[in-house]
């Protein structure tokens, strides 16, 4: 039987009935020519033709598809049973709705950054090289040139290797100067990535030679931002690095990885990549490399080659790669790289959501047998005329899965509102946040929910109700059913719930904590009042120190001198910014010689002018700050901070004591110690660290203003910037925040995570106070007699109340004891999202036991006053 037949049975039984008619009429007509009179005729038309009824029957039963029959039966009258209780389908709908909603815009991000594929060529095969030394820091070291080339011609498992680092260049030749994100990339770079140009062409071999015109590649992004999409790009020429450049390609939408890069150049177009010392010196390491693994290559394979390749340069080159810096090669998938951040948060998350829809189902289920108590009766009637307990029971079934259908509808249009608002929560740990937005796989989950969410608040309830026996019908039956399997059934989901919220709360309150102890790490200088902004210089423009030197000379005087402006300073770092990255070196340390092959002790440096401590309020713990007498001809010297003068000089004043940082060739006094601050994550120890001053440093191009204001500091931004333009006016001012939205910024994970999981256990907290106390208010209402003939006679409201409230709290505390131990074990997947504290903290578990039982004890206080208030005849006269 085709479908088409079956939706066209009303249609198809109208033409039989039509048709039937015309060959009794023609009957009809030709007995009446025989003589008959009309009712005879008529009569003996019927009697040679047959029952019309009973053809149509036939007709509609052939047409009819059985089981789709009763399925469409069971859903009309679920329809009018929910229509006829419109506060509880409002309240169902409403409940499924939020907790499928929830799972859907959370699974709508996972889809964008875990399940949906890359948009490159064989993503599987694409790799990120990093070279560590382990037995130095975790940070990964770069490769130099030379070592990127002795990977090409050495490695067995790749079929290419490309090479990859960003800086940032002023592009000339639009309305006003604009300082670009630049991709510095070998011309393999997007062979290896395998991604092809929407518009022109990519860069070729022939673009990386030295005599090789300048060209650049533009990123999707910028191409529509500043071109609106224009065709007539492609042959368009800027100035970049005083050397004109010529557009031949446009990229396709692509994640911003490995940065959010505005154009693409060649290695050769880079004034600080060509330079012939940077080539030819093995040690400067500062360079990112990705690859592409042959189809036949594991990734085993793939790590032993590389081991091999390492072990091999460090016989080769023993000064480069020291037994005790532990150098070595890693690799990693494209895949991993991408979303290895962003996978555990929105894994824990959407687990917290399961649990809260799961709670939801349970609550529902318990209500649904609760109403399915009142109608008992109904349900004994429809068996007694002929129902068997199975279509009792797919009759209920059917009526929870329409509801949940419909919770799933609202859930979808919750998700397409909560996954826009998951996006930039998303960008802050994976550039695929791009890719987020409803598809067929979201809306197939959402479905998929909705049955799943239908059948387990369904199943229960139906059960219960197929149980139900004729003897309802007498008045007895309804107690025995409230009172053993329901109250059981419910009983047991109370506990469920319990449970789930339980362990809901301790991830919640976990978090809490973990978020108040990051927020109360003192980052070791003052935020408040206190702008941020970069300076990148022109290489060419400012190639000599004297030049560099003199244009932020004129721009702190300037600064300074601005109304509302308190100070101002020089640097290359900014404390908390995650987008500069890190700066570490080797010092040696005057008294503490360095054996052969073992390494300099490593710490950071920062380049800073000489208010730069006032600017951020680090206070000086001995010696002095900078000092505008600290010139490139005056005595070198350096401060450093409480962590470096305890490693080194833990029982001596560091103060006079000398460090090198070029290996012992020159050597730079120590005049002042600093406090220590978190430089660049609240969440990670201080580390050891060196300030040089800005005149006495390398090339400062590319550096941040920073500004201390007695106005708030956006406010100041504006008049900063023009400043700085009356000074040079191609110069861009780019990244203009402050020190407050820099912290608010680097807390913005965790306190978003924070929460949502608070929302998620505050909403399962709300479910389970309500179930706790609708379950025992309904207890309380089939008990109307017993408690009644137990007044009267004179049992102790004190007895009455115990009575009830154990009734209530019975569950509650299995929950609390079932939860527990699952929050032990839950628990441990927050591992690496918490700050200082430990994921099994007893503390937590027992506070939030506590708390839990005393909000339930309030949930049941409510049902437990009805039951004193119960009147003993009244109660037996209603019985």
């Amino acid at each position: 039987m085709s479908l088409r037949r079956f939706f066209r049975r009303r249609r198809n039984d109208a033409e039989v009935s039509l048709e039937m008619e015309n060959h009794l009429t023609l009957e009809s007509d030709e007995n009446l020519a025989r003589g008959m009179s009309k009712e005879e005729a008529r009569r003996q038309a019927y009697l040679k033709f047959g029952s019309p009824e009973r053809i149509r029957e036939e007709v509609w039963k052939r047409n009819s598809i059985a089981p789709l029959e009763k399925a469409l039966r069971d859903i009309r009258y679920a329809w009018r049973t929910l229509h006829r209780s419109p506060g509880y389908a409002f309240m169902a709908i409403l409940t499924l709705g939020l907790g499928i909603g929830a799972n859907a815009a959370i699974f709508t991000v996972i889809n964008g950054i875990l399940l949906r594929p890359l948009p490159y060529a064989n993503p599987k095969q694409i790799v990120h090289l990093e070279q560590t030394a382990s037995k130095v820091g975790t940070d990964p070291i770069g490769f130099s040139v030379q070592e990127i080339a002795d990977y090409r011609q050495l490695n067995h498992v790749f079929t290419d290797l490309a090479e990859y680092h960003s800086m940032t260049f002023t592009l000339l030749g639009s309305k006003v100067p604009e300082r670009v994100s630049t991709g510095v990339v070998s011309a393999n770079f997007f062979d290896v990535l395998g991604v092809k140009p929407v518009l022109g062409r990519l860069l070729t071999p022939a673009d990386e030679t030295q005599k090789a015109e300048p060209v650049l590649v533009l990123s999707y992004a910028y191409w529509v931002k500043n071109f609106g999409r224009d065709p007539k790009i492609l042959g368009r020429t800027f100035v970049m690095n005083d050397r004109v450049h010529t557009v031949v390609g446009v990229l396709p939408s692509l994640p911003e990885y490995p940065d959010a890069n505005d154009v693409y150049m060649p290695t050769t177009s880079c004034p600080f990549r060509s330079n012939p010392k940077m080539i030819a010196d093995r040690d400067m390491r500062m360079f990112t490399v990705f690859g592409r693994m042959k189809p036949e290559v594991t990734e085993t394979q793939a790590r032993k080659d590389l081991d091999t390749i390492t072990n091999r340069l460090a016989l080769i080159y023993p000064k480069s790669y020291p037994i005790a810096a532990g150098v070595s090669a890693q690799m990693a998938e494209l895949e991993h790289e991408l979303t290895h951040a962003a996978r555990p948060t929105f894994l824990t998350l959407l687990g917290a959501a399961g649990l809260v829809l799961l709670l939801a189902c349970a609550n529902l289920a318990n209500l649904a047998i609760s109403r399915q108590i009142r109608r008992s009766q109904e349900m004994a009637i429809r068996m007694a005329t002929g129902a068997s307990a199975w279509d009792i029971f797919r009759q209920l079934l059917t009526e929870s899965l329409v509801v949940a259908f419909a919770g799933g509808v609202l859930g979808l249009g919750i998700a397409a509102v909560g996954s826009k608002l998951l996006i930039a929560y998303a960008a802050r740990m994976t550039p695929l946040s791009g890719e987020i937005h409803l598809d067929g796989r979201v809306l197939f989950f959402v479905a998929a929910l909705s049955v799943v969410a239908g059948v387990l608040f369904g199943a229960l309830p139906g059960f219960v109700a197929s149980r139900d026996r004729l003897s309802v019908l007498t008045g007895s039956g309804e107690r025995s059913v409230g009172s053993n399997q329901a109250t059981r059934a419910r009983h047991a989901l109370v506990a469920v719930q319990v449970a789930l919220s339980f362990v809901l709360l301790v991830c919640a309150g976990l978090m809490l904590q973990s978020l108040h102890k990051l927020l109360s790490v003192d980052p070791g200088f003052k935020t408040a009042n206190v702008l941020s902004m970069r300076i990148s210089l022109d290489w060419t423009k400012y190639a000599k120190r004297a030049e560099l030197n003199q244009f932020f000379h004129q721009v702190l005087g300037r600064v300074s001198g601005l109304p509302g402006v308190e100070s101002a300073a020089v640097s290359v770092m900014v404390p908390l910014n995650g987008n500069v990255g890190t700066m570490t070196g080797g010092v040696l340390v005057e008294g503490r010689p360095v054996d052969p092959g073992q390494l300099m002790p490593q710490v950071d440096f920062e380049l800073a002018s000489s208010d730069y401590f006032h600017v951020l309020g680090v206070p000086i713990l001995a010696g002095r700050a900078f000092t505008d007498g600290d010139r490139q001809n005056s005595p070198a010297v350096a401060i450093v901070n409480a962590r470096m003068a305890k490693r080194f000089w833990p029982t001596q004043d560091p103060i006079g004591h000398h460090v090198s940082i070029d290996n012992g060739k020159t050597w730079i006094t120590i005049v002042g110690v600093a406090s220590s601050v978190h430089q660049y994550e609240l969440d990670k120890d201080l580390r050891e660290g060196i300030y040089l001053p800005q005149d006495q440093s390398p090339s400062l191009t590319d550096a941040h203003l920073l500004v201390r204001t007695r106005v708030e500091p956006m406010r100041a931004a504006s008049q900063i910037a023009d400043v700085i333009h009356q000074i040079d006016p191609h110069q861009p001012v780019t990244e203009m925040r402050s020190l407050d939205q820099l912290r608010s910024a680097q807390l913005g994970t965790p306190r978003v995570t924070t929460i949502l999981l608070g929302l998620f256990a505050a909403l399962a907290l709300f479910i389970t106070v309500v179930g706790v106390s609708g379950t025992l208010a309904l207890a309380v209402a089939h008990r109307t007699k017993e408690i009644g003939i137990r007044i009267a006679l004179g049992a102790p409201k004190e007895e009455i109340l115990h009575s009830v409230l154990m009734r209530g709290m019975s569950p509650v505390i299995a929950g609390i004891a079932a939860g527990g131990v699952a929050a032990i074990f839950s628990t441990r997947f927050l591992a690496n999202m918490l700050f200082a504290i430990k994921p099994d903290d007893p503390l937590t578990l027992g506070v939030i036991a506590i708390l839990l039982a005393v909000v339930a004890l309030i949930g049941c206080a409510i049902p437990a006053r009805n039951a004193l208030r119960v009147d003993p005849m009244k109660a037996l006269r209603t019985e």
